[in-house]
């Protein structure tokens, strides 16, 4: 398995580059919701026409994801209760604050109870809108959803953004409580282990798992270079290479060294 940069920029300390790798389809699709979903808050905030139009691709691009996913509801609910599972082992131990655990468990188990409460089909209720359904029948073709093409979708651009605004969160709503999810596993995740400081000689480095069960790769490189990391995992080592980004876009082989931070979340 591999990958290269796949993370929201926002989520490293100022200018150090972060990098995620999923060591399996689960997490895989979570951080790919994930991507999608900041991607649509980011879009939707903004006023202009021309977000929002994207906001709706964005939208589509959701809900085809899900499509192609439709275990996924089952997926993160088995995710959740392992993740409480793991922190009742936790109740009782000393240096371990009750009030903090009980709060967390009681948030798993609230989003747990209302990700178990959606019935409909995920998505269904864009096939019911005429709107939707004509836009997203020619995302594929390019300029497909000019003015002439779709004139109700010229005239929706005209609406104040804030009338455009609170349809795109509508039509995002049945999603929520499995987004709330998402972040929620996500979230405990990454916080479940702690970084340790390693040196890449030459921009490649290995480490030996011996047995541990990761889910979640993340590195951290504090360096002042344009660097793509790209990383391979088994059940017994993880390997690095660090590369950097050319001024003419070609990845650059690197012949110093590189010091970097690594998490291996297994919680």
């Amino acid at each position: 398995m591999q990958s290269n940069r796949s993370v929201d920029p926002r989520q490293a300390n100022g200018s150090a580059q972060l990098f995620e790798f999923p060591c399996n389809e689960r997490v895989r699709t979570m951080l790919r919701l994930e991507c999608l979903t900041l991607r649509y808050s980011e879009l939707t905030a903004q006023e202009a026409p021309s977000a929002h139009e994207a906001a709706l691709s964005t939208l589509f691009e959701l809900y085809d994801l899900l499509s192609n996913r439709s275990d996924i509801k089952n997926e993160l609910l088995q995710e959740l209760e392992r993740q409480r599972q793991q922190l009742a082992k936790f109740e009782g131990l000393p240096d371990v604050s009750g009030d903090r655990l009980r709060a967390v468990i009681s948030e798993i188990t609230a989003i747990f109870s209302a990700l178990g409460d959606v019935r409909t089909r995920l998505g269904g209720h864009l096939n019911e809108l005429e709107f939707l359904m004509a836009i997203k029948g020619r995302a594929g073709i390019p300029a497909g959803n000019c003015g002439f093409d779709i004139p109700s979708l010229a005239i929706w651009l005209e609406r104040s953004p804030e009338r455009r605004r609170n349809a795109l969160n509508e039509w995002l709503g049945p999603l929520q409580p499995l987004l709330d999810a998402v972040e929620l596993g996500l979230k405990l995740l990454r916080q479940g282990a702690s970084p340790i400081s390693y040196v890449a000689p030459q921009g490649s480095f290995e480490l030996s798992l011996t047995g541990q069960q990761v889910r979640l790769i993340r590195i951290e490189a504090q360096d002042a270079r344009e660097l793509v990391c790209d990383v391979s995992s088994n059940k017994y080592v993880v390997a690095l290479r660090f590369r950097q980004l050319g001024e003419d876009l070609r990845l650059i082989p690197l012949q110093s060294e590189v010091n970097f931070e690594m998490t291996l979340c297994d919680f």
